[in-house]
C-alpha cells in the first residue's frame, strides 16, 4: 500500500508540474531518468494524461525539448522518454535528417513555444541507415532518404573496413547523429543566434531497439 500511494503521490506531481517546465540544465537528466522508468517498468506519463490534454488544449503547448528522430516504429520519443501530452516537440523522418521543412519547425519551436533543448536521436539497426550504408538502388522516392543521409556517414567503409556490418552500422547510426546535430544549427541563423545566446543548446544520443536503453553521446 505504502509503495502505491508513493507512485501516486509522484503521478500527480508530474501531472501538476508538467514535463515541459523542465529547465535547460537539467533537461538531459530528465530525459535519462525517463528512460530509466521507462526500461524498468515504472512508467508514470501515460498514466495520467487526461489532465494534460485539458490544460493543453485549453491553454496552448510549450514544450521545453524537441526531438528529431527517425520514423521507425520502435522509436516513439514519448514513451522512450517517459513524456506525455505537450512535452515533446517531435519531428521525424527515415534516418532522423534536418530538411528545411524540419529547421523551420524547431526554429518556431525555439521562437515561439519556449523550446530551449534538440535532441538528436538516432537509433540501432535503423533500416534507411542500413540502406545507405548498402549503396543499393532503391525504389520509388526512397532514394531521397539515402542521399540525405550519405553526406554523414560517407566515411564509415573507408574508417572502418574491418568491421562488421553490424558494427558498421552502428558507427553509422552516432556519426549521423553527430552529423545532424550540427546541420541542424548551421543551416538556421535563428538557431545559431539562439545557441550563441545560450538560449538553446543541442544534444545528441542512441535508442537502442533491443533493449529499450538511451546512451546520450559525449
Amino acid at each position: 500500500m505504502q509503495k502505491i500511494l508513493s507512485l501516486l503521490i509522484t503521478a500527480l506531481t508530474v501531472t501538476s508540474v508538467g514535463w515541459s517546465e523542465i529547465k535547460m540544465d537539467g533537461a538531459q537528466a530528465t530525459l535519462e531518468k525517463g528512460n530509466q522508468r521507462f526500461t524498468g517498468g515504472k512508467a508514470l506519463a501515460h498514466n495520467w494524461q487526461k489532465g494534460m490534454v485539458a490544460k493543453t488544449g485549453n491553454l496552448g503547448q510549450t514544450p521545453s525539448v524537441a526531438v528529431l528522430t527517425c520514423a521507425d516504429s520502435r522509436t516513439p520519443p514519448e514513451m522512450i522518454f517517459d513524456m506525455g501530452v505537450g512535452d515533446l516537440f517531435v519531428c521525424r523522418n527515415a534516418g532522423g535528417f534536418d530538411t528545411p521543412e524540419v529547421n523551420a519547425t524547431f526554429e518556431y519551436g525555439v521562437a515561439a513555444l519556449g523550446v530551449h533543448t534538440i535532441l538528436v536521436l538516432g537509433h540501432t539497426k535503423c533500416g534507411a541507415v542500413t540502406a545507405t550504408l548498402e549503396g543499393k538502388p532503391v525504389p520509388g522516392n526512397i532514394s531521397v532518404l539515402t542521399k540525405a543521409l550519405q553526406p554523414g556517414i560517407e566515411r564509415i567503409h573507408q574508417d572502418h573496413p574491418d568491421l562488421s556490418k553490424e558494427d558498421q552500422l552502428n558507427h553509422a547510426v552516432e556519426a549521423l547523429v553527430r552529423y545532424q546535430m550540427i546541420e541542424l544549427i548551421q543551416n538556421s541563423e535563428l538557431l545559431q543566434k539562439a545557441k550563441a545566446d545560450g538560449k538553446l543548446q543541442v544534444i545528441g544520443a542512441v535508442y537502442e531497439v533491443e533493449s529499450g536503453r538511451v546512451r546520450f553521446l559525449e
